[in-house]
């Protein structure tokens, strides 16, 4: 059975080189078991940064204050559902993420660890979108001597739209 197409949002979090992913339940009826860049539907009536900010805060508990557009992608989900995915850049956030719907959530730099080729996709997108040294990605945070870390928000880069190719340049 073909199922009409949804509208559905991706949050990509960065913190350093990498990425923030979430393991979803083997008991899910949709996808389980999978590791994935977290996300969720656009309800009716919402836009879709709103459904953005929705769903990070049911999933992660973290209100989106910054972000930014990446890329569309389409994908069909294990029960049929085409999903018309938008892909966002979290530029900053209030709130440290946690698993409030998923069976875990863990910062990955691997890809390949991804379940999704779609995932797999947007990542190397925004990695071709945004290509800073190892030094720059780092210099995002500050680590101090209490060990713990606080992310600078402001220096996530802003991504420029190239017209010449409909896609985002540093």
């Amino acid at each position: 059975m073909i199922l009409a197409e949804v509208d559905v949002v991706v949050g990509i979090i960065l913190k350093g080189c990498k990425f923030l992913v979430e393991h979803r339940s083997p008991d899910e009826e949709v996808d389980p078991d999978i590791a994935c860049l977290p996300g969720g539907h656009v309800k009716a009536n919402e836009s879709r940064e709103q459904a953005l900010k929705r769903e990070m805060h049911e999933e992660l508990g973290i209100e989106v204050e910054g972000l930014e557009f990446v890329c569309k992608n389409f994908y069909v989900a294990s029960n049929g559902e085409r999903q018309n995915a938008y892909c966002f850049l979290i530029t900053s956030y209030q709130g440290d993420p946690v698993s409030k719907s998923a069976e875990k959530i863990f910062w990955e730099d691997n890809i390949e660890d991804l379940s999704l080729e779609v995932d797999k996709k947007t990542i190397l997108k925004l990695r071709e979108l945004q290509p800073l040294s190892k030094n720059e990605r780092l210099s995002s945070f500050n680590i101090h001597e209490e060990g713990t870390t606080t992310r600078n928000h402001n220096k996530t880069p802003k991504l420029q739209k190239n017209t010449q190719t409909d896609s985002f340049i540093n």
